[in-house]
């Protein structure tokens, strides 16, 4: 039997790993349709169904659960051996989830290039571990939910905290129901970063308020589209607040009140494990670390309030 298309393998694979083909075309940049068809080939030349298709998604058949683990195991491969026959010493991929890359990461990168101009800095995006392993890359930064299930041949470094804060435009302040306290949140409009709310249901348990519906307000699928519908005055949003600091500085948008919750969510860096020792690696990680600035860049824009004064605020630096 010959080998069959290295297209359709890799269609295949993407879409079993993520088991959608939607996000396999995002992830290949392909339209789905051309998964599909790819997919389709495959099938047809294997003389098997790799799929079983379902109205509310597809579904892997034995073969291929079967075939998965191995096509994974061989792109990864691949991936290992053009690593190693490229100049070791020149690029950096660094793979991040979207939010950060765009709002913090990506306008900090020409500082990186000053101290270690010899290391170009490619950036990838990335949803999960897959993402990171077929990518190639040599570091990644994982969000909290993502890094309870690192798996065991990765390491990770804390590189900073959450600063969840309810955030609003100024005008919210001084509205109909002025924004005083947590509890005049009931009167006004939830804005969620998440379908699953999971910000704002976090943060109201830490800070210990009852009474407010998490399940009424707005939901947007980025935490763009929820900033911007705050600085329209369309609601409060929960937002990490070192990720909405240009708004917070131009006064577009202000912190009600607190508290500023700090524990229980974070950005962690990860690579391969011992891969930290490697030159270029310690040296993105050392770099990273100095960047994340201390709390004194956002304490100003904290309400001037005996109760904003006793949030507690703690470096969000650690690891």
């Amino acid at each position: 039997m010959r080998l069959p298309s290295l297209n359709a393998l890799h269609a295949f694979e993407a879409a079993a790993r993520h088991q959608s083909f939607a996000r396999a075309a995002e992830e290949l940049h392909v339209t789905q349709g051309a998964v599909s068809r790819h997919v389709k080939l495959l099938e047809e030349e294997l003389g098997v169904a790799l799929f079983r298709r379902r109205p509310q998604g597809i579904e892997l058949t034995p073969q291929g659960r079967a075939l998965l683990p191995e096509l994974t195991a061989s792109f990864e491969r691949i991936v290992r051996a053009t690593q190693q026959v490229a100049d070791p010493g020149r690029e950096l991929r660094v793979a991040c989830q979207p939010t950060l890359a765009s709002r913090w990461l990506v306008r900090r990168l020409a500082a990186f290039r000053t101290i270690r101009p010899q290391t170009q800095v490619t950036l990838g995006l990335m949803c999960d571990y897959g993402d990171f392993r077929l990518g190639g890359y040599d570091l990644g930064i994982s969000y909290h939910e993502m890094e309870r299930n690192r798996p065991a041949d990765l390491e990770s470094v804390l590189l900073r905290r959450e600063m969840l804060a309810p955030v609003c435009a100024p005008d919210l302040l001084k509205g109909s129901v002025p924004l005083r306290g947590p509890a005049d949140l009931a009167a006004h409009e939830l804005l969620h970063p998440t379908r699953d709310r999971a910000d704002w249901r976090f943060w109201l348990a830490t800070a210990g308020m009852t009474g407010i519906d998490v399940r009424s307000g707005q939901v947007f699928q980025t935490l763009e589209m929820a900033t911007s519908a705050a600085v329209a005055g369309l609601g409060v949003a929960i937002m990490d607040l070192l990720l909405v600091h240009e708004e917070l500085t131009s006064g577009r948008l202000v912190v009600p009140f607190g508290p500023v919750v700090t524990e229980g969510t974070g950005y962690y860096l990860f690579a391969e494990r011992g891969r930290f020792g490697e030159p270029k690696i310690a040296a993105f990680r050392d770099w990273l670390l100095a960047e994340i600035k201390d709390n004194g860049e956002i304490a100003r824009h904290l309400p001037a309030s005996p109760s904003s004064r006793a949030m507690g605020l703690h470096s969000p630096v650690a690891g």
